[in-house]
């Protein structure tokens, strides 16, 4: 894991569209957020295209996304104990909103936030706009069965 910041601060209503999601890809990837796509930028009003092109980005890397949504209710707290019990030395996204309101993306490992990408360590401080925190794990494609 190479800790890399955002090259994009999210200001959707100046045209701006935050990129914490690819950095924290690449981050985990140990690459520059810029040798990762920016599809927020084209995707940003369609998550399904949006995840549609960033698994076929991952699968061209050899790579599968696994989420695993934790339910309305539970704490930062809480899952970050839970991942420490299940996952303790294990890399992984951890989506929630920061603390700046909007929602977003940074590197867990076990039980912390291993690694913020926002510009201003906005961190994590409660689930997604959907009420839910979700968490994916990178695994190698050979591991997900071909549909």
């Amino acid at each position: 894991m190479t800790p890399y910041k955002q090259l994009f601060r999210h200001k959707p209503e100046d045209g701006i569209i935050g990129d914490c999601e690819r950095t924290a890809i690449g981050c985990l990837l140990d690459l520059p957020p810029d040798q990762v796509p920016h599809f927020g930028e084209k995707y940003w009003n369609d998550s399904d295209a949006f995840y549609e092109m960033e698994d076929a980005w991952l699968g061209s890397k050899g790579l599968y996304r696994v989420n695993v949504v934790f339910q309305q209710g539970i704490s930062l707290d809480e899952l970050l104990a839970h991942q420490r019990w299940v996952n303790r030395n294990v890399y992984y996204l951890l989506g929630g909103t920061s603390r700046t309101g909007c929602n977003h993306t940074v590197v867990g490992c076990g039980g912390e936030i291993a690694w913020d990408p926002s510009l201003d360590d906005a961190g994590i401080v409660g689930p997604c706009d959907d009420g839910y925190f979700w968490v994916a794990y990178l695994i190698p494609i050979g591991f997900a069965r071909k549909s």
